[in-house]
């Protein structure tokens, strides 16, 4: 049995789509106004508790609340009856290292997951972290319940962990920076705005898709693949490397690694 503690839109989506899965499987789902609790365990069949102490009997936790919300989380079920001493612990919470979640909830196996926001159309990228003494059986189930939602990846390393994050959990948001800009130049060009979005979107999914249908090609030669010496899509290649793309992504995932390092130490002195 698997508890939920927690149930916004990812964990709801990822629950969900274990659920479609593997429907042999039984949740129970907790959060503190109960009803965002109820509405998902009627989706998969589950039973949403109104206390802690109720969610004793799983085997597998999964912490799906805010960052900010675990020291009180911590206070609540110390406060409750609820033994958290012989479970696994899968923790999607961002900005909290293994090591935090296992003083401040007095476990020893904990997982670490980052899942990111296409997971809510089963096109997620999940990176995976497992403090040591998590068991082989749980290992796999972990694998089980995230790829249900998308690719899962596992990191050798925390530091590794919090770094693929900037790219894996931060990413989307920058491939839609990446489209607006798009849509504001076909719109400065005269296109509509529903349209020049439509566009876009179209450009995005496909060379999605052709990345990943050519996987044995290296994106070095994708990008040939669609230029010309002396063509128009050089001119624009150039230029985006002239005014230092490459640099300039470097720059921005570094600095989102450093404020993911700043709030960590914020959440966890």
């Amino acid at each position: 049995m698997i508890a939920v503690i927690g149930c916004g839109n990812m964990a709801t989506a990822i629950v969900k789509g274990f659920f479609n899965k593997n429907n042999e499987i039984n949740f129970l789902t907790y959060t503190p106004s109960y009803t965002r609790a109820e509405n998902l365990a009627k989706e998969v069949n589950g039973r949403a508790v109104k206390s802690l102490s109720e969610l004793d009997e799983a085997s597998t936790i999964v912490l799906a609340c805010k960052p900010q919300q675990l020291n009180s989380l911590s206070q609540s079920i110390n406060e409750s009856s609820l033994d958290l001493t012989n479970k696994h612990i899968i923790s999607i919470l961002a900005a909290t290292p293994v090591e935090a979640i296992k003083n401040k909830l007095g476990v020893s196996r904990v997982t670490r997951i980052m899942p990111n926001t296409p997971a809510l159309i089963g096109m997620g990228m999940s990176l995976v972290f497992h403090g040591k003494e998590v068991l082989d059986d749980e290992r796999k189930l972990v694998d089980e319940f995230f790829s249900s939602c998308g690719e899962v990846a596992e990191m050798p390393s925390e530091i590794i962990f919090d770094q693929v994050t900037t790219v894996s959990g931060s990413g989307p948001a920058y491939v839609f920076l990446f489209a607006q800009t798009m849509v504001t130049k076909l719109v400065s060009w005269g296109i509509s705005e529903e349209k020049a979005k439509e566009i876009s979107i179209q450009l995005f999914r496909g060379s999605s898709e052709l990345m990943a249908n050519q996987k044995d090609l290296s994106l070095e030669t994708l990008i040939s693949n669609v230029t010309s010496k002396g063509g128009v899509t050089i001119e624009a290649v150039n230029s985006y490397k002239s005014s230092g793309i490459e640099s300039m992504t470097s720059t921005a995932l570094d600095a989102a690694y450093l404020r993911s390092q700043e709030i960590e130490s914020e959440l966890n002195k």
